[in-house]
């Protein structure tokens, strides 16, 4: 968790307020450094709060982005949730959560009596549900969901690998939402990020959680690369079941996924990452808690009150939540 104290590693008060909007980006790991420093390298007004390591190389060194851009840019970020009430003056302020998923929660709780009920708040973040959550702790605040394929990981403290496009989608479910999707839409399209307006928004989260639950507990558990899990004959077995189970799950939801075929997207998914570590891997590696709760966990848990067999992803469950308590022992 974040601290709360004022006494955070400190603020770049020194950077004059920019614009009319603000970017809070809370959980300012890789996909959020990347978003709010591809955004304030267009001289928009954005606030980072992350882990103290990363955000003290920020403020010292400046925000690093490589790989696709080579990018160093100046731009406020804390350790402090506390420090953004400085900020909150400004006319629209759109804050993201690109947290772990399995973070929400505690980071809710830490906004919650930091934030009016202006502010747009957007999930930008893997599993399903977390904007539940979030509309849980704020339920007057307008709260957007969104999702990206993106390929961003960390290098160090202080520097983000851009290393693929992707897209990223962005939900709305009336016109007002709609209306604030296309101004946030405005902000990263200007900051040169692709991005998409989606009215089935929860077709498109649980069409990549298909993607997720397939394939990055296997690699966590096996620790392998993406491509192991289609070159490797019983890997790519279990990862069909684990993956026709999930769509099982959307069926009985009635949700319509954004493929046709989720089971062969999976796998395309795969050959486009062969080389990749995917985040769950490196969490295991780094003996860190994982996503499994908002990806398979979901999976089991939905199929469970619906009737569906979900016993293989309930399998890979256990063994992940296995590992992760391994790391407290």
């Amino acid at each position: 968790m974040l601290k709360r104290s004022k006494k955070a590693f400190t603020p770049q008060k020194s950077i004059p307020m920019r614009g009319d909007d603000l970017l809070i980006v809370m959980g300012s790991g890789s996909v959020g450094s990347l978003f709010g420093g591809l955004v304030a390298a267009t001289n928009k007004e954005v606030v980072l709060v992350g882990r103290k390591p990363h955000i003290q190389e920020i403020n010292t060194k400046k925000l690093r982005i490589i790989g696709l851009h080579q990018l160093t840019v100046k731009v406020q970020a804390f350790d402090c949730v506390e420090s953004i009430c400085d900020f909150l003056t400004k006319k629209e302020t759109f804050l993201l959560f690109t947290t772990k998923a399995h973070q929400t929660a505690d980071a809710a709780r830490e906004l919650k009596t930091l934030l009016p009920e202006s502010i747009f708040l957007v999930a930008i973040q893997n599993g399903l549900e977390t904007e539940k959550i979030i509309k849980h702790y704020f339920p007057k605040n307008i709260v957007l969901r969104g999702v990206t394929s993106i390929g961003v990981c960390r290098s160090g403290p202080g520097v983000v690998n851009y290393t693929g496009k992707g897209e990223t989608f962005l939900g709305f479910h009336s016109q007002t939402e709609k209306s604030i999707a296309e101004k946030l839409k405005a902000i990263f399209t200007d900051a040169g990020l692709e991005i998409k307006l989606e009215p089935n928004i929860e077709g498109r989260v649980f069409t990549k959680t298909i993607v997720n639950c397939a394939l990055n507990p296997l690699t966590a558990i096996y620790r392998v690369k993406n491509k192991e899990v289609l070159l490797q004959k019983p890997l790519r077995a279990l990862a069909t079941k684990l993956a026709q189970e999930a769509w099982a799950v959307a069926k009985a939801l009635k949700i319509e996924l954004t493929v046709e075929d989720p089971i062969a997207y999976t796998f395309d998914v795969i050959r486009k990452t062969g080389e990749n570590t995917n985040s769950m891997l490196t969490d295991i590696l780094n003996k860190q808690k994982t996503e499994i709760d908002f990806l398979n966990g979901k999976i089991v848990s939905l199929g469970e009150k619906l009737g569906v067999d979900v016993s293989t992803n309930l399998e890979i469950y256990n063994k992940i939540k296995t590992l992760e308590q391994s790391f407290q022992n």
